[in-house]
């Protein structure tokens, strides 16, 4: 699934929802009493239509619109960002603009290394807290002494 993304406000952000934009138009089309259609080429005007993103990118996902269909409509598809080996995401995504590509970014951190396993005598404990019983008390009840 593509990204896409808007400017607002001069900074690129995920377009969701619907939102008022500006589209330029070079025909129109006249309609008659008895049905006929005809779309007749004219100058360029813009026309403000309402815009829904999440519509907006389903239609070019499924080959719909063209990438020029969208940018003409202010869209752009971002570059999704690649998170590198053994590192993770941390906290919502930016969008920087590069030689007119979009790309995605985050700030990273390290993975944490994975938490030592856990010893028998803890497994053992884990049991038997779940039973309500120390290791004392079963060290006890097999007469293994304290």
């Amino acid at each position: 699934m593509s990204i896409l993304v808007r400017k607002i406000n001069d900074v690129w952000q995920e377009w969701h929802g619907s939102s008022i934009v500006t589209q330029m138009v070079s025909s129109y089309t006249a309609v008659y009493g008895d049905g006929r259609q005809v779309e007749t080429p004219c100058d360029p005007y813009p026309v403000e239509i309402q815009m829904n993103g999440d519509s907006l990118r389903g239609f070019y996902d499924q080959g719909i619109w063209t990438l020029e269909e969208v940018e003409a409509v202010g869209g752009k598809i971002a570059v999704p960002f690649e998170v590198p080996e053994g590192n993770q995401t941390v906290g919502a995504p930016s969008y920087v603009e590069t030689d007119d590509v979009i790309q995605q970014t985050f700030e990273l951190e390290n993975i944490p290394p994975p938490p030592e396993p856990p010893t028998a005598e803890d497994k053992v404990g884990s049991m038997l807290a779940s039973f309500d019983i120390s290791i004392s008390e079963l060290k006890s009840v097999l007469g293994l002494g304290v």
